[in-house]
């Protein structure tokens, strides 16, 4: 019985750290004034500008972060630019002066 204790105690610890990676706090979606983002857990994502009048502008993405607040996308082409961001908290992230706020 103690034994079983001790197994359930670690793997609670072990799901404890696993959710306080940067990456966890990340993915979903985020809004902001300029458009929304969304992060999935495979490091992909979709950039959705404001809709436009019978247009939807949405352009792929792999994300990575770097270090513990600071998120690089990669957008192919056309873009073809790696845009950086800044994870303030668990609910705002900060991409090139706009803030983004998470979606629940």
């Amino acid at each position: 019985m103690r034994l079983v204790k001790v197994l359930c105690a670690i793997v609670l610890c072990l799901g404890i750290v696993a959710c306080s990676k940067p990456e966890s706090k990340l993915v979903g979606k985020w809004v902001g004034k300029t458009g929304k983002f969304e992060f999935t857990a495979d490091k992909n994502g979709v950039m959705t500008l404001p809709q436009v009048p019978s247009a939807k502008l949405s352009f792929p993405y792999k994300w990575s972060m770097q270090g513990d607040d600071v998120v690089a996308m990669v957008f192919a082409q056309p873009i073809n630019k790696t845009i950086f961001g800044k994870l303030e908290s668990k609910t705002s992230l900060i991409i090139e002066d706009d803030k983004f706020t998470k979606q629940p």
